[in-house]
């Protein structure tokens, strides 16, 4: 075995950590809106995200539509990297066997693409929602589309420059097709 298939089997294992606490975080989600203080934490890290200066949400807005949109939140980001690192985690495996070049290490870095692709209207639909919730329970109204929107396009980006990797993988796997007809 080399240096990269033990750097992959480490890899591998880390994901496998990251992985299983992510999944258990989105199976707790529905539930952690109720824990006191995580609704509010995550709604007033979103507005300093939005670098929304002087605001930040109080605990008589906790109510239905902001346990709602951060539940939406959590359960949208968690989703995301499970399915990416259940992902990343097969590929892994693949490149420690030695199979990169394989239909299913094609179809698992396009499937990574399309998650990434996936995210950029899921992104700016949230922010869509925190807007509204502000609005409607403070009466005060925020406006996040500079960063809904260059998020949007980061996530395009990416998943664009993934989509790519899995055509240049695709191609790799004919020529090594083809070379071991000849052969």
């Amino acid at each position: 075995m080399d240096r990269m298939q033990r750097l992959s089997r480490i890899l591998r294992r880390y994901a496998s950590v990251v992985f299983w606490l992510c999944l258990i975080i989105l199976i707790l989600s529905p539930g952690m809106v109720f824990i006191r203080g995580f609704t509010l934490d995550i709604a007033n890290h979103l507005l300093r995200v939005l670098d929304v200066d002087g605001f930040r949400f109080n605990a008589s807005h906790s109510g239905w539509m902001l346990r709602t949109l951060v539940g939406a939140v959590t359960a949208t980001n968690f989703t995301m990297a499970v399915l990416s690192l259940g992902a990343l985690i097969r590929l892994l495996h693949q490149f420690e066997q030695g199979t990169a070049f394989s239909l299913e290490s094609i179809h698992l870095v396009r499937f990574l693409g399309w998650v990434q692709v996936a995210m950029a209207p899921i992104g700016f639909l949230l922010f869509w929602g925190l807007a509204a919730a502000t609005k409607a329970l403070t009466a005060q109204a925020i406006h996040p589309w500079r960063y809904a929107s260059s998020s949007s396009l980061n996530y395009l980006f990416f998943g664009g420059v993934v989509l790519l990797i899995a055509y240049v993988l695709e191609e790799g796997f004919r020529l090594k097709t083809e070379q071991d007809l000849v052969i």
